[in-house]
């Protein structure tokens, strides 16, 4: 393993000359937003919510907020991972119940213009599963993490049912995941093992795990500029943050990382983040752990802040 450099950064955004809003703030305390996307066309931020099983839409210049979908709309579960298809006019969205044992996981395809629902794609096979999070491919094939089955499902564009794509405890409780430009790897983020590099082709495990609490823990996961970003909120001893996992030259390792921003008020219990343009947009403060997810009860109190969606400026 190379020399690990690490070089923490805290971003002071000046929003007097902005055109947009340095961060967001959500409306509803109780959402308990999980996944976000952003549609360049609309200039729109979608984002699922786990406690009230809906989809919202966020303006990013007014900030302004209403509905996608209403609560339970389409028998849209607690909402985890989204995904938007510009080219296509889509959005994905997953739904499912994380504590619920038999519980179906589902992912939902809309249509982004008439909120239509164009399919509903349900994991039927025996087991325990869990669909978390997504990332599409350029024929707009969507690959899906299955936390509780350490597997990777896929979605082949236009097909009507999801299959197994791969599975293995290399990437044990897989969850964040993203795609190199070349379309050839998926990184997985295994919140024990670290994140894995699978060559799509060979389905073989490129990386050795993370024994240096790197990448473990890892939620949202992207590709930007040759290298990935995560939000690291389960790892052993390392607050929670927003970093830089830096790739070797052949992009299937990772050789360094550098800490964006971390153990900060603003970043409590942080979940995922999008790209908007050059920015990351990252759900800075959940309130997931103020939800119940067997009851589904939130507990009011003073300690609970409105959720502020973070923007960093990433060149």
């Amino acid at each position: 393993m190379k020399y690990i450099k690490v070089i923490i950064s805290f971003f002071l955004i000046l929003g007097c000359k902005s055109r947009t809003p340095n961060e967001y703030v959500l409306k509803e305390k109780d959402l308990v937003p999980e996944g976000i996307a952003y549609s360049s066309k609309k200039g729109v931020f979608y984002l699922t919510s786990v406690a009230k099983s809906k989809i919202i839409e966020v303006d990013r210049k007014s900030g302004k907020q209403k509905d996608f979908i209403e609560e339970k709309a389409f028998g849209y579960s607690p909402g985890a991972g989204i995904y938007v298809d510009d080219e296509r006019n889509l959005i994905h969205a997953i739904g499912g119940y994380y504590m619920m044992k038999d519980s179906l996981s589902s992912l939902f395809t809309f249509d982004i213009n008439t909120k239509k629902l164009l399919g509903r794609y349900d994991v039927l096979d025996e087991g325990e599963h869990f669909l978390n999070d997504m990332v599409k491919d350029k024929e707009g094939n969507i690959y899906l993490t299955n936390s509780k089955d350490a597997s990777i499902y896929l979605l082949k564009y236009k097909h009507n049912s999801l299959e197994l794509f791969y599975k293995s405890p290399e990437i044990e409780f897989p969850n964040g995941i993203a795609i190199s430009d070349d379309q050839k790897k998926l990184y997985i983020a295994s919140i024990p093992k670290g994140v894995r590099v699978l060559d799509i082709a060979t389905k073989s495990i490129l990386n050795e795990a993370d024994t240096l609490n790197i990448s473990n823990g890892i939620d949202g996961l992207e590709f930007y500029g040759n290298h990935l970003y995560g939000i690291q909120n389960s790892a052993a001893g390392n607050p929670f943050n927003f970093r830089k996992l830096i790739l070797n030259k052949t992009q299937d390792a990772i050789i360094g990382f550098e800490v964006i921003d971390g153990n900060t008020p603003n970043l409590d219990v942080p979940l995922t983040f999008c790209w908007a343009e050059k920015t990351a947009v990252v759900i800075g403060n959940s309130n997931l752990q103020y939800l119940d997810q067997e009851t589904f009860i939130f507990s009011e109190s003073d300690a609970v802040h409105n959720t502020k969606l973070l923007v960093y400026p990433l060149e």
